[in-house]
Parts: structure tokens; C-alpha cells; sequence
């Protein structure tokens, strides 16, 4: 009889070890603060990430996936101005605006680039670095890009991250398409200057007193939108010493009397006009 009683202890005591050895590691895999690989809650889904593809690099997407674009016609908010956005109407259909109150970001992104903008018709609209932000309502997936260098009421572009060092503007009452810096404000080029060729840097004919007129523009890098050949943007070193972009061996120039983003004051002034990236 005690024999008996003996065994029973000894499975009784096996026994309990064994339901304490799983409700440990039971707990252990409802993610009770342990480094193992046991169930952990999904991770935040962000207002906007970041998306990327071989052709396009980085880009923002909102939390479905879907890809953000500026319009070519708009015009940013910096210094101080609003936003302006010229899709309206029937653009809209086809454009559906992006607006997020107080987005959350993925990793990496800043929200000091950030804004909203009211619109005239009082609803309101999420921008980047200035420039409102739109959908495309032909991009069916998340993934798809296929309103990038689309011209529909003007050119679409997706929003880069890092964004543009130029981008692509035009106006609905022309010209067409022009180069501008991230802020809007326009480029321009001089018939004085010394084309660079492939052999050759340009040659700026304007220094001194000129360049309080015409300061120089430096792009931070040759990201540039889709259609226009990044190649062509390059940067040389002038003759006082300073760096200087051109695009297709045109050194690039700001004009002083442009107030505000999308101002082209400076066409015809001196031989200078406007940068035309695709027809250039």
C-alpha cells in the first residue's frame, strides 16, 4: 500500500511540473515583455509611409498604399503664403485631394514638412513641403504609380522621398512646362553664358553686381521628376569659386524680382528665359 502511494505521489508531483512548465510558456507567448518569438500586436499602421520601386526609388503613400502626387499647376506654401491649388471641378474626379488631420508618419519622415491647406470650397487638403497632396483615382492597387508624368489639366508627379532638388511646373495659361526649384520658384537660363558641353563645364557670364539679379541656383542633388533626364542636371564650379547647377550645360539662375512661387518676372530680361526640361 505505501508503494502505491509513493508512485501516485511521484505522477501527481510530474504531473503539476508539467501544466507549470506550459502555463509558462504560455505566458511567455502572449508577449509578456520576453525577446522570444511569441505573438506580438501588429505594428502601427502610419497616415503616410514610405513606399519604393526600382524605377521611382522612395515615395509617400497613404495608409493604404495608395501613391501621392503633387500637380505641376499648384503652387506651394512657403514664406509665409498659403497653398494654392489650381485642381478643381472636374480635375478633382480624377484627383481626389489627401487630407489627413494630424497624420501619423513612418520612420523617417518629418512632420515639420507638413501642412494643410483650406480650400476655397472649405474642405481641406495635406501637404508636403508645401504643395497639396493628391490620389489618382486610376491607380487601382496599392503599388500602382500611373498617374506619375501623367499630363492631365497640366503634369503629375509622385511625391518623392527626398523630394525633387527641381521640379516640373507649368501654368494653365502658359508656358507650358518650366523648371523651378522645390519652392516654386522659377528657373532660368542666359543666352550669355557658355554652354558646358560633354568635354567642357559652362561658363557663367555673370558675376558681381549681376549676381544680385541673378543668384545662382545649387540643386542638392539630380533627383529630378520622371521624363526628365536626370543626367542633364550637373553642377560646375564658376570662376570666383562658387557651385553652380546647369541643366543640359545652362548654367541656372533665380531672378530677385520674383516675389513669389510660380512669378516668371524675369523672361526676356537681359537674354534670359525659362528652362524647358522635356523640350530643352
Amino acid at each position: 500500500m505505501l508503494r502505491k502511494a509513493a508512485l501516485k505521489l511521484m505522477e501527481f508531483r510530474r504531473s503539476l511540473s508539467w501544466i507549470v512548465a506550459a502555463s509558462t510558456l504560455a505566458a511567455a507567448g502572449c508577449g509578456g515583455g520576453g525577446t522570444g518569438g511569441g505573438n506580438q500586436p501588429p505594428a502601427p499602421v502610419s497616415d503616410i509611409g514610405v513606399s519604393s520601386s526600382s524605377s521611382l526609388g522612395s515615395y509617400l503613400v497613404s495608409s493604404s498604399g495608395r501613391t501621392l502626387y503633387y500637380f505641376g499647376v499648384d503652387l506651394p506654401g512657403v514664406g509665409g503664403a498659403a497653398p494654392i491649388s489650381n485642381c478643381e471641378g472636374s480635375c478633382l474626379a480624377i484627383w481626389p485631394v489627401f487630407h489627413v488631420d494630424s497624420p501619423s508618419l513612418a520612420a523617417g519622415l518629418s512632420a515639420s514638412d507638413f501642412g494643410e491647406l483650406v480650400r476655397a470650397d472649405g474642405s481641406k487638403q495635406t501637404t508636403f513641403k508645401g504643395w497639396p497632396l493628391y490620389l489618382y483615382v486610376g491607380d487601382s492597387r496599392a503599388g500602382d504609380t500611373k498617374g506619375d508624368n501623367l499630363n492631365d489639366f497640366g503634369p503629375w508627379y509622385v511625391i518623392r522621398d527626398p523630394f525633387y532638388s527641381a521640379l516640373v511646373l507649368s501654368k494653365a495659361a502658359g508656358p507650358s512646362l518650366y523648371l523651378a526649384d522645390p519652392a516654386g520658384r522659377t528657373l532660368y537660363v542666359s543666352s550669355q553664358d557658355t554652354v558646358g558641353t560633354a568635354n567642357a563645364a559652362p561658363v557663367s557670364a555673370c558675376d558681381g553686381a549681376c549676381l544680385t539679379n541673378w543668384p545662382v541656383f545649387l540643386a542638392g542633388s539630380d533627383a529630378v521628376p520622371t521624363g526628365v533626364d536626370p543626367s542633364k542636371l550637373t553642377t560646375f564650379t564658376r570662376a570666383d569659386g562658387a557651385m553652380q547647377s546647369a541643366f543640359d550645360g545652362h548654367p541656372l539662375y533665380f531672378f530677385a524680382g520674383d516675389n513669389a512661387p510660380g512669378d516668371d518676372n524675369g523672361r526676356g530680361v537681359n537674354g534670359r528665359d525659362i528652362v524647358d526640361p522635356i523640350h530643352l
